[in-house]
């Protein structure tokens, strides 16, 4: 593989090029952008690309349509999870190698080099785990480029906004700034024609489990929907996934519990199984049938935010 350039000098911006940014082509290209290295700051860190990526791994299915919204099929070598893109996207991704059927566990590190990627980009930190493809560092000493989507950067609190950041960075990278703005914006459009539901109505995300049920926390993507659907998170201390306790929910009784819709427990089957629960039996919720259901790669960064935003929206305002 191609050995990329090592760390870079801090920058005070997400990206930093070492020229001027020349006009835009017509195929929505940037003449600056393969002329020169592009530093893309990340998760705290600088990434320098001397030269547009070739070979990209996408190992989430979040990153895998970022990279298709913005044009670059032809620069993915490999994806995961195939089957769950949305249909928009499902044609360009016809032909792809798929590395890996499922995101979860997420794919090792002799999977994705199975690929011969010069860059990866996720939307799940656990990808860089010691149990996948491992430390961010490492994996650039061996010519391997990464790029996390910034929403679910560890100990970030995340907003809708970093995703208009990442669209932006991961655009200079390839040099499609033209594409990167559009798709900025529309994404952008999106979220603002969403109108919020008045009350501020308390909202509980329940990421699974039925011993102890799992949330996502006020640091995640997931809390920001909320707050701008017109919804308040009922656990705004805990500010990582994590499991609390039925009792505090009840203490705690939300008008609405989001359920984030997942292969390993379906949205319906967990909803039928709440409403038999008889400790959560009286919190207004349950009573009232006010259950979100919002596919869980609806909830991560990328280009799901508005559709995601539009269902919590209109499940509050039943």
């Amino acid at each position: 593989m191609k050995k990329i350039a090592s760390i870079a000098p801090a920058v005070a911006t997400v990206l930093l090029m070492t020229t001027a940014t020349a006009c835009g082509g017509s195929d929505g290209t940037n003449a600056a952008a393969s002329s020169a290295p592009v530093t893309a700051r990340n998760c705290g860190a600088d990434y320098t690309f001397t030269a547009a990526p070739q070979r990209v791994v996408a190992s989430s299915t979040p990153a895998t349509e970022v990279l298709l919204a913005l044009g670059l099929r032809d620069k993915l070598a490999g994806t995961v999870a195939a089957k769950d893109i949305v249909p928009e996207y499902a044609d360009d991704l016809r032909g792809v190698k798929v590395i890996a059927e499922s995101a979860f566990p997420p794919p090792s590190k002799e999977v994705v080099y199975s690929a011969d990627p010069d860059l990866v980009v996720s939307g799940y930190p656990d990808d860089y785990g010691p149990k996948a493809m491992g430390d961010r560092a490492v994996l650039r000493k061996e010519g391997v480029n990464t790029y996390l989507l910034s929403a679910n950067c560890p100990g970030h609190k995340a907003k809708i906004e970093d995703v208009y950041t990442d669209v932006r960075a991961l655009a200079a990278v390839f040099g499609v700034q033209d594409r990167g703005e559009a798709l900025a914006a529309k994404l952008q459009a999106e979220i603002n024609a969403v109108k919020a539901v008045p009350g501020s109505l308390k909202v509980f995300d329940y990421a699974g489990g039925k011993e102890k049920p799992t949330t996502a926390g006020s640091s995640a993507l997931v809390d920001d929907l909320i707050r701008r659907a017109g919804g308040t998170g009922i656990f705004p201390e805990v500010t990582s996934f994590k499991q609390v306790s039925w009792e505090e929910v009840v203490k705690r009784n939300p008008d609405a519990i989001l359920v984030e819709d997942q292969a390993f427990e379906p949205a319906d089957k967990a909803i039928a199984w709440m409403k038999t629960y008889g400790p959560i039996k009286d919190v207004t919720a349950v009573k009232e049938n006010r259950f979100i259901v919002v596919p869980v790669n609806d909830t991560q960064p990328g280009v799901r935010g508005g559709r995601a935003l539009k269902t919590l929206a209109e499940g509050l305002a039943r």
